[in-house]
């Protein structure tokens, strides 16, 4: 096998392979939650659902449970097209026959060769 059919095959089975891989998952469904945060500064924070932490934290803390769900699309659904079933109609031929009329006349004899 030369060097330039490998590298084709090898390619090839390369972007077979990571379209097998690709389809399956572009189509998983995915969803991510984001909590929305009401207290923008964590030291005059009064949710109730906040638990005393450690004040030094700078971080921003969730309040009141409210979370908005991002969620990738569904694959579209293909619609299965009817099948229309027609039957077969029968053609029959029939054998075509031919009668000559009468035999034709035989071809003209050769010319004779020419002088050179």
């Amino acid at each position: 096998m030369s060097v330039g059919r490998l590298a084709l095959w090898v390619t090839t089975a390369f972007v077979a392979l990571i379209v097998a891989l690709a389809v399956p998952v572009s189509q998983l469904r995915l969803v991510s939650e984001t909590k929305a945060c009401c207290c923008p500064d964590p030291r005059k924070c009064h949710c109730p659902d906040h638990k005393g932490g450690d004040p030094a934290q700078d971080t921003m803390r969730a309040c009141h449970t409210e979370a908005r769900l991002i969620v990738s699309p569904e694959a579209p659904a293909v619609a299965v097209p009817s099948i229309l079933i027609v039957p077969a109609t029968v053609v029959s031929f029939a054998p075509a026959t031919f009668l000559l009329s009468s035999p034709h006349a035989p071809p003209p004899p050769a010319r004779p060769d020419a002088p050179s």
